[in-house]
């Protein structure tokens, strides 16, 4: 189970895109922070590279997900894959959720047994490009 507090600061995300995807819809998926316990910026960034080796085969833009001012955040990627692929990935990097982007709406998906699935709201309202 994820802390209520912390599914609440999931629920709450902006994007900052390096370039807005071109894709109708995308999962957003990072290696930062397994399992949401802190680790080193430098641990954090070779996690990030092996995921980056796996995102080769699909297209994808970097972006980065925080809260509304960014103080907290966590370089990510913007990826064309579909939803159990990208839950998959997501397990796979120990994370306890990730986002999925269809038809411009935002959802939270659950990476763990729980599968929970919530609709955030509209990319165009939490994009800060």
């Amino acid at each position: 189970m994820i802390d209520k507090k912390l599914w609440d600061a999931y629920c709450d995300p902006y994007f900052r895109f390096s370039t807005l995807p071109s894709f109708e819809s995308y999962a957003v998926v990072t290696a930062w922070n397994p399992r949401s316990i802190r680790a080193s910026d430098q641990d954090n960034l070779i996690e990030n590279d092996r995921l980056e080796d796996e995102l080769l085969s699909c297209c994808w833009v970097n972006v980065c997900v925080g809260d509304a001012l960014f103080t907290w955040s966590e370089e990510s990627f913007a990826c064309e894959l579909d939803r159990q692929t990208a839950v998959e990935l997501g397990r796979k990097y120990q994370q306890n959720a990730i986002y999925f982007v269809e038809k411009g709406q935002i959802f939270l998906l659950s990476c763990l047994k729980d599968e929970t699935e919530i609709l955030i709201g509209s990319m165009e309202q939490r994009c800060q490009n």
